[in-house]
């Protein structure tokens, strides 16, 4: 009697009561739908709620659906499914359950493309020695001592060590280290007594 009682409250156009076995559609308040055969509700359902066998109306649902009665706005009743459709619909359904149960055939593997046979490396022509000690020298100049050292090298080197930048000026230093120290002028020998 109460089911009976809350599903005329809830109902929208139909003054025909649905009882368990008819097709309805549950309106939520939301505005969205859901349609199911009504079934007896588990005992667990609270009292007013709707349970609905939705196995035959979507594909790949199985079960049923209890709905309270505070999330329904309103109930419709449907035309019932007749056999034939019933029946499509299972084979459809199982159909679709063979299918997802079957494992995909496996991927076909990428054709292997030949890897390209590498280049011999470019040999950068080496300068003239003369022409790299002028390069030299003009670095040093640029770089003169005693302003610009070993130790001053090793300074910038603790510096990014230490998670601080260096100037664009030592960076150029240190980048040209090398070249620095064979454009150093050689240390003049002093004379040894006799």
């Amino acid at each position: 009697m109460m089911l009976t009682l809350a599903l005329l409250a809830a109902q929208d156009t139909s003054p025909d009561d649905p009882a368990i076995g008819d097709r309805i559609e549950i309106t939520f308040h939301s505005g969205s739908t859901i349609v199911g055969t009504l079934v007896a509700p588990p005992a667990k359902a609270e009292k007013g709620s709707l349970t609905l066998d939705v196995t035959l109306e979507y594909p790949e649902l199985n079960g049923t659906m209890t709905v309270p009665k505070k999330e329904i706005k309103g109930v419709r009743k449907l035309r019932g499914l007749d056999p034939e459709t019933k029946k499509k619909l299972a084979e459809m359904k199982k159909r679709i359950a063979e299918e997802n149960a079957k494992t995909p055939p496996p991927k076909p593997k990428p054709a292997a493309t030949p890897e390209p046979k590498p280049e011999p490396p470019v040999e950068e022509p080496k300068p003239k020695p003369e022409e790299e000690l002028k390069k030299a020298r003009e670095f040093y100049e640029k770089f003169p001592a005693p302003d610009w050292s070993e130790e001053r090298y090793n300074a910038i080197r603790l510096k990014k060590l230490r998670g601080q930048l260096p100037t664009p000026t030592e960076r150029e230093f240190e980048a040209g280290f090398e070249l620095w120290k064979k454009g150093r002028p050689a240390p003049e020998k002093k004379p040894t007594p006799q």
